[in-house]
């Protein structure tokens, strides 16, 4: 493998749509190579999921990553559109050689009564002056709903997390898992694993145990986290028509921040 990748035969106008970890790491490398580099985002801010990082008390290194990357953007001659829907419309004004797409995921839910009248756990991030209960319920044990749970009971709350599943953070693995388990033991977070959630009513929410027995449990709020699903990118794909495309990141798998600044930089080599 060569340390250095071929230079491009000529410059491209390339449209990045996404402006999260893969997205701002494609344009920072298309830049470099010579590349015209438009990155649109339909945030106010540049950084996809990891404006989380800006609030959670445990995020200082993916912080500083965003940031970093945030920054190398701002040095370089792309164009950032912000606040901006991308759609057909955009991809004809741009008139681009080349799209990548990088747009991300969104919460999944489940066809479960009463779920829509409670918050998805990032509107911890999102309003964190609206959290305001003591005791907080979380629906879903991956490691969405324990990270946040964790940066909820460091801030002071009693944290009860729910998981149907029988393990508890196992999208998590490794030292971090058994660093994030001590900590959550620290905190005197409530872990009950292999117990199904039934009902969502208002602050209060039915649950069914391993055994088959069912409680009531009583909080001041409720959120959940019942993982991540990746956007769908067809509409963007068939506005682009004969325009060669790149998928990037979590919009083709939920996955980490390496892997997708790996894609993001490959994707812009490839142009």
């Amino acid at each position: 493998m060569n340390a250095q990748p071929e230079a491009p035969k000529s410059s491209k106008k390339v449209l990045i749509i996404g402006g999260g970890p893969a997205g701002m790491e494609a344009a920072i490398i298309a830049c470099d190579r010579g590349h015209q580099v438009t990155l649109v985002d339909d945030h106010s801010s540049l950084g996809g999921t990891l404006y989380f990082t800006n609030v959670d008390v445990d995020k200082p290194d993916l912080r500083y990553d965003k940031d970093r990357l945030v920054r190398q953007v701002d040095r370089r001659n792309i164009q950032v559109r912000l606040n901006t829907m991308a759609d057909e419309a955009l991809i004809r004004e741009e008139k681009p050689d080349a799209v990548i797409l990088a747009i991300g995921v969104v919460p999944s839910a489940l066809p479960l009564k009463g779920l829509d009248t409670v918050p998805q756990a990032m509107f911890v991030y999102d309003h964190p002056e609206q959290v305001t209960g003591r005791n907080i319920i979380m629906l879903g044990g991956g490691l969405v709903g324990c990270e946040v749970g964790l940066h909820l009971a460091k801030s002071g709350h009693q944290v009860t997390i729910v998981e149907m599943m029988d393990t508890i953070a196992k999208d998590s693995y490794g030292m971090y898992k058994e660093a994030l388990f001590r900590e959550m033991d620290r905190y005197g977070i409530r872990l009950l694993p292999g117990t199904q959630c039934l009902e969502v009513k208002g602050n209060r929410v039915r649950v069914r145990n391993s055994q088959g027995q069912e409680e009531e449990l009583q909080g001041d709020q409720v959120f959940y986290a019942l993982g991540l699903k990746a956007r769908s990118t067809e509409a963007l794909k068939k506005a682009c028509g004969d325009i060669p495309c790149w998928e990037i990141g979590n919009c083709i798998h939920v996955g980490q921040v390496d892997i997708a600044l790996k894609e993001g930089w490959q994707a812009a080599v490839e142009l």
